[in-house]
């Protein structure tokens, strides 16, 4: 039998952390690239649900605004057509709410 040689064995071990090290500098590259992309990624879907969401609120708000718009335009032809009642309606509105201001 032979005896093994200390020296060979040495450098196979040198030659295998040589690998291992190699191979975990590889792993790292490749997981800061992984995070790198998968940041890249995400934002960009946040950049775009964020552009839909605005989109959305501003054509609602358009939406709320022509109502708003309509809903005045009617009030005011109803205040015109009606000036008495409009003026005893606005007179029991302002009672009720100094009534209600008055008591704190």
């Amino acid at each position: 039998m032979s005896k093994p040689d200390p020296d060979q064995d040495l450098a196979r071990l040198e030659s295998q952390i040589a690998a291992l090290r190699d191979d975990i500098a590889h792993i790292v590259t490749t997981l800061g690239d992984l995070s790198q992309i998968s940041a890249e990624t995400l934002r960009a879907s946040l950049i775009a649900r964020a552009e839909a969401l605005r989109q959305d609120g501003a054509a609602r708000l358009a939406d709320v605004g022509g109502s708003a718009e309509a809903k005045l335009a009617d009030l005011t032809e109803h205040a015109r057509r009606n000036p008495w009642q409009a003026l005893a309606l606005v007179g029991g509105v302002g009672l009720l709410l100094g009534l209600l201001w008055g008591r704190r």
